[in-house]
């Protein structure tokens, strides 16, 4: 594909605006926060490799769910959600809830089965359900679709950002935004990520607020005739029961809705919020009251992406520049918003980055050092973890970069329906590994094995081969691998004898 334009600078069809002071004091101050943060973390003295990644002391419950909700929401949905609903309608609205009562139901169901098992990375469990080399594949998958994938791109949305607004190089934006975030979280570890959180949480809704209200001001009649002309216009409509899984239906969603039960399972990230909480009744809370504010975040994501049309269509001669795909809403702010507000703005497009990536970072941190390096480095001292800790923090923040730069390289239509399909591929094998794990009595590393194997392949077939919905490529990959997991499971029976599973399974806690 060809590259995102000629000098691989601002895209074409913006018209870089310079920043007034202001702004470019509100995001030094914002990102100077970031890095005191950091900095006032790191000089807590840690004396294992497990505060460095759960933290030194148990966080409130309330400050790991807006953690939660920060690892969970990042630039894919500030940007690529308002952009979607921009250009079509609310068809999309289902994957909102599917996803949010899916964690619910995560935090009822599951988070009782894994606090017991006192672990540090999720991924602890697979080895003891199955074995070791189910724990280090699996593993190895999901640092493949972190630094690779998830990462990548929600550097790659703010930094478009803020090449549009300043003017800046994008692969200059990139390696800011990279390194900032991989410095604060390499150096306070979990305590600077989820300190981070809170603030990046508060900007990021803060901003997205601002924005919508700013839009409503600006449109005669205010909300009221602003939803009047949406749904005059079909711009509302969000459900459809149409048979079919080519386009988002219900029947989308609630293949969405059970995928996402053991995505969020297997999802270390988010599960880290879990581990660290003080006992079983504070991590249930955060799981649920985290999922409550991805939902409420969500849906003031679609409510700007209408307002933003309805803004336009209101004032079609402002829109004089093509602002397609996933830019049209650092388009509204580089032309619309007044000195300071744009500041705001742009500090909560790189706050819903960086709330995803420094979570990202220790995730996968934790992942090298517990799930790898403790197997081959077991009589390794605690220090000599910790600056392995640090070390993977600062190798992934830069593979992230540069595969960032390599995205901003390529012409893509949507980076968000690009994200669901790399997840759904990579994501959705150890998703269905867990599921294996916790559901059933009789799976084991045979079928296991080959139930990835079965994934891997029809979700690839399904996505390069047929017209079937983004949204319900996560529910193929998953249950394809269940399904092929256990009945391959089955065949093996008798050469390898049922384990001892009291406290692995939903049927022997």
């Amino acid at each position: 594909m060809s590259p995102a334009s000629s000098h691989g600078d601002v895209p074409i069809g913006f018209s870089p605006h310079a920043l007034a002071p202001l702004d470019y004091a509100m995001l030094a101050a914002y990102f100077a926060i970031n890095l005191g943060i950091g900095w006032w973390s790191s000089r807590r003295k840690l004396e294992t490799s497990k505060g460095y990644f759960l933290g030194t002391r148990y966080v409130a419950w309330w400050i790991t769910a807006i953690s939660y909700f920060a690892t969970g929401v990042s630039s894919i949905s500030f940007m690529g959600i308002p952009a979607k609903t921009f250009a079509e309608d609310w068809m999309s609205f289902g994957s909102g809830p599917a996803q949010s009562l899916a964690g619910i139901c995560t935090g009822i169901l599951f988070v009782g089965v894994l606090r017991r098992l006192n672990m540090t990375t999720v991924f602890d469990y697979l080895e003891r359900r199955f074995d070791r080399r189910v724990r280090l594949l699996v593993a190895g998958l999901a640092i493949l679709l972190k630094v690779g994938g998830r990462m990548s791109i929600i550097m790659l949305l703010p930094s478009l950002a803020l090449a549009t607004v300043t003017g800046l190089n994008v692969y200059v934006s990139i390696i800011v935004m990279g390194l900032v975030t991989t410095v604060y979280a390499m150096e306070g570890g979990f305590e600077a990520v989820v300190l981070t959180d809170v603030l990046q949480a508060c900007v990021m809704v803060g901003s997205a607020v601002i924005a919508l209200f700013y839009i409503a001001n600006h449109v005669d009649g205010g909300f009221p005739r602003m939803f009047a002309m949406a749904h005059d216009s079909g711009k509302l409509h969000m459900v459809s029961f149409a048979p079919t899984v080519t386009t988002p239906t219900v029947w989308v969603y609630i293949g969405m809705f059970l995928a996402t039960i053991f995505i969020q399972v297997s999802d270390q990230a988010l599960m880290q919020r879990m581990l660290a909480a003080k006992d079983e009744r504070t991590a249930r809370l955060t799981v649920v009251m985290g999922n409550v504010l991805v939902l409420t975040a969500g849906s003031i994501f679609f409510v700007v992406g209408t307002a933003l049309w309805v803004f336009y269509r209101t004032h079609p001669e402002r829109l004089a520049a093509a602002a397609p795909g996933d830019k049209i809403f650092p388009y509204f702010i580089v032309n619309e918003l007044p000195p300071g507000l744009v500041g705001v703005i742009i500090a909560g497009l790189c706050a819903a980055a960086m709330g995803a990536l420094s979570s990202a970072l220790n995730a996968t941190a934790a992942i090298v050092v517990t799930d790898f390096y403790r197997g081959h480095g077991g009589h390794a001292s605690q220090a000599q973890k910790i600056r392995l800790a640090r070390l993977s923090t600062l190798a992934g923040g830069l593979i992230a970069t540069a595969m960032a730069a390599f995205l901003a390289w390529r012409s893509v239509g949507s980076l968000w329906d690009e994200f669901l399909r790399f997840q759904a591929l990579l994501g959705g094998t150890f998703p269905g590994v867990f599921a294996l794990g916790l559901l059933t009595k009789r799976a084991n590393v045979p079928g296991v094995l080959v139930g990835i194997a079965c994934s891997l392949v029809l979700t690839w077939w399904v996505q390069y081969h047929t017209a079937t919905s983004v949204f319900f490529h996560a529910f193929i990959a998953i249950f394809s691998c269940i399904i092929s997991g256990y009945a391959a499971s089955r065949v093996w029976s008798h050469r390898f004898p049922q384990k001892e599973l009291e406290g692995l399974t939903l049927w022997t806690i």
